[in-house]
């Protein structure tokens, strides 16, 4: 059940951040076009690049734990007994479920509802649209930690590190 759950949650945040990324990738190559071949190039492909880019990474957050991709200092982790790892493991991804959600519950919601009245520049949209992005990041690192930890507990198996 649980791998099910991540399964689909891998392919939703898959599907995201490749959208964005896309998108991302479309708005510079119109700017290089547009400075490059016209007379003028357009003033909203800058912010839509960096918009893009940022919502990509808020999705791409939540692959990464599931990827085990974060760059991470080993050393300890290498020091630790092969019976103590499970234990090691279900520690960092509590503490790291916990950082997560405290930046979800406090610091987000506060940042987004101080940005409301803001306008951006070239699209004058609202930039609490731009700063939902946190919400989404911090909620999909909790809810892949999370599934971390309930797979860890439930007896999967203990991730290595991916770069060495």
């Amino acid at each position: 059940m649980i791998k099910k759950i991540s399964q689909v949650l891998h392919v939703i945040l898959a599907v995201f951040a490749c959208f964005f990324t896309v998108a991302f990738c479309g708005s510079v190559i119109i700017q290089i076009i547009g400075r490059t071949f016209l007379p003028r190039a357009a003033s909203w492909t800058e912010e839509v690049a960096r918009y893009c880019f940022i919502y990509a990474v808020a999705f791409a957050g939540g692959l990464a734990v599931q990827g085990n991709t974060y760059v991470q200092v080993d050393i300890l982790t290498n020091l630790i007994p092969p019976s103590f790892k499970r234990i090691w493991a279900v520690f960092l991804n509590v503490l790291l479920c916990g950082f997560a959600v405290f930046f979800e519950v406090r610091c987000a919601f506060k940042f987004a509802n101080l940005k409301a009245r803001l306008v951006s520049t070239a699209l004058e949209i609202p930039m609490q649209y731009i700063y939902f992005a946190l919400l989404i990041l911090f909620a999909m690192l909790a809810i892949t930690y999370f599934l971390e930890i309930l797979s860890l507990i439930t007896g999967g198996k203990v991730k290595e590190t991916v770069l060495q």
